[in-house]
Formats: C-alpha cells, sequence, structure tokens
C-alpha cells in the first residue's frame, strides 16, 4: 500500500532571518518531494505555542504519514524515515546530529551554495522530538503535543517522552540535520525554556515508564486546553 505524507510547518513569521529561512525550506521540500502535501500552521495570535499550531494545520493535512517539521531546518534522511514508518516502525526520528549554520554560511546557502560552511557552535545529537520528526497520523491524533508547552523550551522533549512511553522504540536516522540561522528565541536558559515548562516536562519525565500515568498526563492536558 502507498501511504500519502503530508508535512507540517508550524510557522508564524518572526523576522526576515526565519522568512528567508522558510522560504528556502518550502521550496527545497516541493523540489524535493513534489508529490508530498506542506501545510503550515499557525497557532492563534499571542505567545507562541507549538502544538496549537500543529492544530491549526491537522485538519488540511490529508497524509497518513505526518512529517512534523521546523520551518528552519532540514535533513535528507526524511525519505528513510517515512520508508520505514511504511514498514510498520511507531514512530521515526530522520537526523542524529544537528549542524547548527553561522549566520555567514546560513547567507550563503539562501544565495544558493550547498549546505555547510562554518557553524555557529560543534554539533551535537539532537533531541528526539524536536527538528523533525514523522510518525503515523493515527499515532498523532492519539499522542499530540501538549498545548500546556507555550514559549520555546521542552515541548519536542515532553512528547518524544510520550511517544515512547506510548508508542514504543523510535527508529533513528544518522543523517546530519541543518539548522539555518536566526536570532534565538527568549528562554530561561539555553536548555530550559521557563519555569512553567520545566516543572511541565517533570510531568513527563516522571511518567516515562509508566503507560498508566501518562496517559493520565496526556488527559490533563487535553482538559486543561479544553476548558482553558
Amino acid at each position: 500500500m502507498t501511504l500519502t505524507v503530508s508535512v507540517i510547518v508550524p510557522w508564524r513569521p518572526d523576522g526576515a532571518e526565519r522568512e528567508a529561512a522558510w522560504a528556502w525550506a518550502r521550496a527545497r521540500w516541493h523540489e524535493r518531494f513534489p508529490g508530498w502535501q506542506i501545510v503550515t500552521g499557525t497557532p492563534p495570535d499571542g505567545v507562541w505555542c507549538k502544538a496549537a499550531a500543529v492544530a491549526a494545520a491537522l485538519p488540511d493535512a490529508t497524509g497518513d504519514v505526518l512529517v512534523l517539521a521546523d520551518a528552519d531546518v532540514w535533513c535528507e534522511g526524511v525519505l528513510q524515515a517515512v520508508t520505514v514508518i511504511a514498514e510498520g516502525a511507531p514512530w521515526a526520528i530522520p537526523h542524529h546530529r544537528v549542524y547548527r549554520l553561522a549566520p555567514e554560511s546560513t547567507r550563503t546557502v539562501l544565495e544558493g551554495a550547498p549546505l555547510g560552511g562554518p557553524l555557529a557552535q560543534r554539533a551535537y545529537p539532537g533531541f528526539a522530538g524536536g527538528g523533525m520528526t514523522v510518525l503515523p497520523r493515527a499515532t498523532y491524533e492519539r499522542i499530540p503535543l501538549d498545548a500546556r508547552f507555550t514559549g520555546w523550551g521542552q515541548e519536542d522533549e515532553a512528547w518524544a517522552i510520550a511517544l515512547a512511553c506510548l508508542a514504543g522504540t523510535p527508529w533513528r536516522g544518522t543523517a546530519p540535520m541543518w539548522h539555518l540561522w536566526h536570532p534565538p528565541q527568549p528562554r530561561l536558559t539555553r536548555r530550559w525554556g521557563s519555569d512553567e515548562s520545566l516543572a511541565l516536562w517533570e510531568l513527563y519525565h516522571r511518567a516515562r515508564l509508566d503507560p498508566h500515568a501518562m496517559r493520565a498526563v496526556l488527559a490533563g492536558a487535553t482538559r486543561e486546553v479544553s476548558h482553558g
């Protein structure tokens, strides 16, 4: 059976650098995978919420397989990740190490140069759930991002914990993930987004080995958002 693919990109215009990065990535998606649907989702006005952005895009996404991709990244391993999902993997991480390009190398890439060049920091293993994640649509509908995370930080990590607990061990590729430079978003530290996000992440971390407890965490997210 041939599965259809929708790429969901959480997106809100936020400065020239981010807009240029998304224009480059969008063109690359269309060029490399012309048969895949590209859908952007924008959260309501106010503080950024990745889960709300994905929720806004989901009704328009028609694919059996979803690729959740940030607007400023690229990874050639995404095709292999989609393939393993079609073969039965519960969810997939296309990349291993993340290569954050420096401003000057980002500029040359946007001008048409191949991906590469000086980095803004040393390459590092990417967090599961961040950058790009590939999974069946039904799995996302059962285990979605938590809309209680707002701003930047921990929403991807918490989601990956929930997926590992309730869907199973992911397949992980070895391809590099390239990240185009833009000014960093405000957060508590480089590691932690906010005190609120840290406290919520701890709920996921404590429930990581207990599917019943994890489902309760997700149910709490649903109740809070529906009554918020």
